[in-house]
């Protein structure tokens, strides 16, 4: 087992079913590109001969899932996708669960909170309480995607995304958004081994200077990652290395929406404080 549910089913499925996996690897590159796609660029990104890509694409285009630029070869996620997950989203769960959770993170730490989920290797923003009082706010903003591999939220997913996903993550160059950026590939590998051993990780000012956060993973029964929850301020009330009680309280509010969600994780974790 290699943590992708996926890729796991793909090793033991009949023709079918592999067509089917393929198909949501294939939208889930799209998505991970974020704009026109050529079909050159998601073969070498799937590791997938040329003609497989384009014959799904076309199947896809037929039922308006894909689109075709019309002043191009190149693809992009269709607006019948967009409904659909938008539809998906509005019965999807987890805002609902983890809120009373996140609303007590908050009132313990006084930060702004954040809730994401995985998407494309990447971590998107679903909900973000923001810290009470104070002269200067540091938001998230739901619908705004946090890199991989410079952001504590994107490094959980990265941390827990398939083989085959992590490794075309990793061996595209990874921004540097600020000069403290954990951008290096070994130090980045190193680091997401790290995160699956401890649960949690932080990122000092590697997305916007002066702004720290830390994030922890959320699991469901099946022990997959549905998201992510953690602090996001100031520098100054967020130091580096993060303090042992506030890693404690966001690891206590990972698992308490996680064990709501029926996962077991965190029985094991030891005592951050």
């Amino acid at each position: 087992m290699n943590g992708d549910p996926l890729e796991d089913l793909d090793a033991r499925s009949g023709s079918t079913v592999k067509s089917l996996i393929f198909t949501v690897r294939l939208l889930d590159a799209m998505a991970a590109v974020g704009g026109p796609a050529r079909v050159t660029d998601l073969a070498k990104t799937l590791g997938e001969p040329k003609t497989r890509v384009h014959r799904h694409l076309t199947t896809l285009r037929m039922t308006g899932l894909v689109e075709q630029t019309r002043t191009s070869d190149r693809y992009r996620l269709g607006w019948k996708l967009y409904r659909l997950g938008q539809a998906a989203f509005e019965q999807f769960d987890l805002k609902h669960i983890a809120e009373p959770h996140m609303a007590r993170l908050r009132e313990t730490v006084n930060q702004t909170i954040v809730l994401s989920i995985p998407i494309g290797g990447e971590a998107l923003v679903i909900s973000s309480l923001d810290q009470v009082g104070g002269s200067i706010k540091i938001s998230g903003v739901p619908g705004s995607i946090a890199p991989a591999t410079v952001s504590a939220q994107g490094r959980i997913m990265l941390a827990w995304a398939g083989a085959r996903q992590q490794k075309a993550i990793l061996a595209q160059p990874s921004p540097a958004m600020t000069a403290r950026s954990l951008h290096d590939r070994p130090a980045l590998e190193k680091r997401l081994k790290e995160i699956r051993a401890r649960l949690y990780d932080s990122a000092p000012e590697e997305v916007i200077l002066g702004v720290n956060a830390i994030a922890a993973p959320i699991f469901d029964a099946e022990k997959v990652l549905v998201g992510s929850v953690g602090v996001m301020g100031s520098i100054q009330f967020i130091p580096d290395p993060p303090p042992g009680n506030l890693v404690s309280h966001v690891l206590a509010c990972a698992k308490a929406i996680s064990e709501e969600l029926g996962a077991t994780e965190y029985e094991s974790l030891a005592d951050h404080s």
